[in-house]
């Protein structure tokens, strides 16, 4: 486990709000690191989504970290800019940088023919999800390069092997990938690492909140195999603690399998099982059918 061996990192998750990004903010919390979480939400309310950024620096705090809420909007790359000149300020360092932040639509479209979906679905999962970790990778790699080590991590999924809800979304998913595999290929020399991390079947707070947006296939997996945010969180601070992870730069790697290797697990003292690097798409998402 790595409880405290994170109390000297300062690490940035970016979209921290609810979801994969509050849980691994929890997670490097509970390592003893300081997390600096970046949203366009302070407080519950301001969504029709649970989760704030309030939430999190508590839920920060209660696990044993330091928590820093930022607000942030990863569509405009001043305001970045500024949350990155805060931390040169502050801390004028940087030991980790998860892109988490994701516009999802309020519907996302499930098995409709690429022709049928608006341009401005590709627009907004691939500027906010895709683009953004770019940007905020570029910020983030000048306050890695004096300690000659760092991590970056993109939180990804299986829609990047295998289809999943629609065209711009395994796009966007594959892109995150391969971004992580290609800056990793430019850090090495430097030290620094980059990965793509994919969680399982999340039990999030939107499918808490509004079941229904889900395909009932879907929700039934989630039910059978889902796991918590916190468990990537979990895996992320481990790699964190890892004096080695460049040995893993470049990978794309299942929490579940690093549980098994680092022996930490989701709250329920359960490792969950892992996602498959199938590409063959799941049953629940399926073909059109011609007319």
């Amino acid at each position: 486990m790595t409880k405290g061996r994170l109390k000297d990192c300062v690490a940035l998750v970016t979209g921290g709000s609810r979801g994969v990004g509050k849980g691994a903010a929890i997670g490097l919390a509970e390592a003893g690191a300081t997390v600096i979480v970046t949203a366009r939400t302070r407080s519950s309310g301001g969504s029709e989504w649970p989760g704030s950024l309030d939430e999190t620096i508590a839920a920060i705090d209660n696990a044993g970290g330091k928590g820093v809420g930022l607000l942030c909007d990863h569509s405009d790359d001043g305001s970045v800019k500024d949350a990155f000149d805060l931390i040169q300020r502050d801390y004028g360092r940087l030991d980790v940088l998860v892109n988490n932040v994701f516009a999802a639509p309020n519907v996302m479209p499930v098995n409709v023919p690429f022709w049928q979906v608006p341009t401005s679905l590709w627009d907004t999962l691939h500027r906010v999800g895709l683009r953004s970790h770019f940007v905020a990778s570029q910020f983030a790699v000048p306050l890695m390069l004096p300690q000659k080590r760092g991590l970056i991590v993109n939180t990804s999924s299986g829609g990047g092997v295998r289809y999943t809800f629609n065209v711009p979304f395994g796009v966007q998913k594959s892109g995150v990938d391969r971004m992580a595999r290609d800056m990793a290929h430019e850090l090495k020399p430097f030290g620094i690492s980059a990965v793509s991390i994919w969680p399982g079947y999340i039990r999030s707070e939107k499918l808490a909140a509004q079941p229904d947006r889900v395909p009932a296939a879907l929700a039934k997996l989630i039910a059978e195999r889902g796991e918590t945010p916190v468990f990537v969180g979990r895996a992320i601070a481990a790699l964190a603690a890892d004096p080695d992870v460049i040995a893993k730069t470049g990978q794309i790697l299942l929490a579940s399998e690093l549980a098994a290797e680092y022996g930490f697990t989701d709250i329920n003292g359960k490792i969950p099982p892992p996602p498959s690097r199938d590409p063959a798409p799941l049953s629940v998402f399926k073909p059109a059918v011609a007319s």
